[in-house]
């Protein structure tokens, strides 16, 4: 019989930025690969077998970037920053100097977790702590692994501004989602909701073939040249 594939299971969360009033979805499909971005917006990240590719949309045309080739493009353009960070193993992350004290339990978004005060992410006053809502939830483990890649790719970018800052940056965010998932961050940033939905496979999928780091690199040394 001529009937379509119903589309198969899987997860949608949504995050609140309370600050900016602006929502972050996350879709998970069965296979654990997740599609991450904010409502309204076309660019969005794909978590596609434990990589992540950011998706650039400009006049309707999809253009496809891995993250960590995007890092290495820069270190071939800059003075090394990232130093092959993104394809080693999380045991090779720089060390931290945070100090992460577990606190009591907590919800959000219909999910429990335990509070983790985490002190050493504002340089200027490192006594000050963040409370982190992390949940276990084995459910929401890509939700975790896609909001952790989409924060990274945020870093990676401004590498140049902030430079032996970011490859820190992104060795705290990995000790934090170390502990689990994230669905509430100092009351900022919040877990609305998370449950069962269905996409179809190809929401998953590249919509165009990723650029090579070469590719990359003639990008980032182009936009260098038109700048005054």
């Amino acid at each position: 019989m001529g009937i379509a594939n119903p589309a198969d299971a899987g997860l949608r969360a949504v995050y609140v930025d309370i600050g900016k009033a602006k929502q972050l979805q996350i879709d998970v499909f069965d296979n654990g690969d997740a599609r991450i971005a904010e409502v309204g917006s076309e660019d969005y990240g794909l978590l596609i077998g434990g990589q992540f590719y950011i998706v650039d949309i400009e006049g309707g045309k999809p253009t496809v970037a891995r993250l960590a080739d995007v890092a290495t493009a820069i270190d071939k353009v800059l003075p090394p920053i990232f130093k092959g960070l993104f394809d080693q193993p999380a045991a090779a992350m720089p060390k931290t100097r945070l100090a992460i004290e577990a606190g009591g339990a907590g919800s959000a978004g219909g999910r429990d977790g335990r509070v983790y005060h985490v002190k050493g992410l504002d340089s200027g006053n490192p006594d000050k702590a963040t409370d982190y809502l992390i949940s276990e939830d084995p459910e929401l483990k890509p939700v975790g692994a896609a909001l952790e890649q989409f924060m990274n790719a945020a870093l990676v970018p401004a590498a140049p501004l902030i430079g032996a800052m970011a490859p820190e940056m992104i060795a705290e965010t990995r000790a934090i989602f170390a502990l689990g998932t994230p669905i509430d961050v100092g009351g900022r940033f919040r877990l609305n909701l998370a449950g069962k939905a269905a996409f179809p496979a190809a929401y998953f999928r590249l919509p165009a073939q990723p650029q090579t780091v070469q590719q990359l690199v003639a990008a980032m040394k182009l936009s260098m040249a038109k700048k005054p």
